[in-house]
């Protein structure tokens, strides 16, 4: 009895299993199906190779099949998996399929271009799942392809505009590149180029060298930024511009570029601000409880009058205190001055930190700078202090015997090259009297 019952406990979860997988349907199947214009089987040893980014062009023949029923809710549907930030997938429209009909649809599944394309030097092995199904049931068939790197593939990562995507006229306009290489090939001489055609204004710089993403070489970078720089002409007309980023690499042959767009306020004047370039030695730096930091201001007048900067501390107050010296600093047409910003934390305040400065010019605010200060407990400083005194110490007592061995070894070499005296011979030194 209780192996009847046995029998029947698995009969039941069968059919409850059966219940959760999709039938395969009487009423059509999938009879062909190309990728990129190559006839592929599930069989297939000769995969078709895409390079990251491309496009695969997936042409799917399904079949009415005879005696079958007449289904007017069918998808095509062709699908990748494995890719970490998405899905990658295509169907189609619901069409009608009936016995006697073969049908052809057309899906464009787009390979993402940073999807993983390295096994060890070789092309990733990739799944296309191709699927007709209705409501109920489906076909499904899968195909084996590959994906590679393409040879030669920079990216233009990202692009930071300062101070934003709207200046005004006479102003300069800071970029900041960040170039990332996904190719096969290590790239060099990379010239990096940021310009307004229109206003015929172009800044350029390079990159010496990015090693390919995949490649774990250690001490060189897959990617890395350049800052470049100009000054919007002061008669510009109010409106939006163009700037166009452009990479030239592969010795000249391969060239990348996007397009991005400003608004110039060609309604301001010229002013002090205009003419000055701000710089900060740090945007971040350490600092013990109670002790003080000084962060380096740099200003370069572009100008053809001398003007007067200060700066101004917003936001330290809350947990330090703060000083600027000098009070004022007065800069010449052609020349640079700097100012000092001092910031000391409060006893019993850790973590990172953070404060603005405001730069000045004849009461004019021309900047605002965010900086931090990552303040540490005076233990933690403490040990590294005594770390660098001690390792100093070793240092210089090092130096000093190896100065002595030098020395020891110079004088037993001349000892040694003094040839006796015989007898009769004097010294050319001594004197008889």
């Amino acid at each position: 009895m209780n192996s009847i019952y046995k029998l029947m406990s698995v009969f039941l979860f069968v059919l409850v299993g059966l219940a959760s997988v999709q039938a395969i349907s009487s009423d059509y199947d999938i009879s062909r199906v190309e990728v990129n214009d190559k006839l592929v089987t599930t069989s297939d040893t000769n995969f078709v190779v895409v390079d990251r980014g491309q496009t695969l062009e997936v042409e799917v023949w399904v079949d009415g099949q005879v005696g079958g029923s007449v289904r007017d809710d069918v998808r095509v549907r062709a699908w990748v998996g494995g890719y970490e930030f998405g899905e990658i997938a295509e169907k189609s429209e619901v069409f009608k399929i009936e016995s006697d009909g073969t049908y052809k649809r057309t899906l464009f599944v787009e390979v993402p271009n940073d999807i993983d394309a390295d096994n060890n030097g070789n092309s990733e092995s990739y799944t296309l799942h191709v699927e007709v199904f209705d409501r109920s049931n489906e076909e499904r068939n899968d195909y084996t392809f590959k994906i590679d790197e393409k040879r030669h593939d920079l990216r233009i990562q990202d692009v930071l505009f300062r101070p934003g995507i709207s200046v005004d006229a006479g102003e300069i306009l800071f970029s900041t590149v960040r170039v990332e290489n996904m190719g096969d090939k290590k790239e060099e001489d990379i010239q990096v180029r940021v310009s307004i055609p229109e206003l015929g204004v172009l800044a350029r710089d390079y990159i010496d060298e990015l090693v390919p993403e995949d490649n774990n070489i250690e001490d060189e970078e897959s990617s890395d930024d350049v800052d470049l720089f100009f000054r919007i002409p002061r008669d510009t007309e109010s409106k939006d511009y163009n700037v166009k980023v452009e990479l030239i690499y592969n010795r000249g042959h391969s060239t990348l570029s996007e397009n991005f767009i400003i608004n110039v306020d060609g309604t301001v004047g010229g002013s002090a601000g205009t003419d000055t370039v701000i710089s900060v030695d740090s945007v971040s730096k350490d600092v013990a409880q109670s002790a003080t930091v000084a962060y380096k201001v740099m200003i370069a007048n572009f100008g053809t009058e001398r003007a007067v900067y200060s700066a101004e501390v917003l936001g330290a107050g809350v947990w330090g205190t703060s000083s600027v010296e000098p009070g004022f600093v007065s800069v010449n047409a052609g020349e640079t001055g700097e100012l000092l910003v001092r910031v000391t934390p409060n006893a019993g305040v850790e973590g990172s930190q953070s404060f603005t400065v405001k730069v000045k010019a004849d009461g004019e605010t021309l900047r605002e700078v965010n900086l931090s200060a990552n303040v540490n407990s005076s233990s933690d400083l403490g040990s590294v202090k005594r770390g660098l005194e001690i390792g100093f110490a070793v240092l210089a007592i090092l130096l000093v015997i190896l100065g002595l061995i030098i020395a020891f070894n110079k004088l037993k070499g001349s000892e040694d090259d003094e040839e006796p005296l015989g007898e009769g011979e004097q010294s050319a030194g001594q004197t008889y009297y």
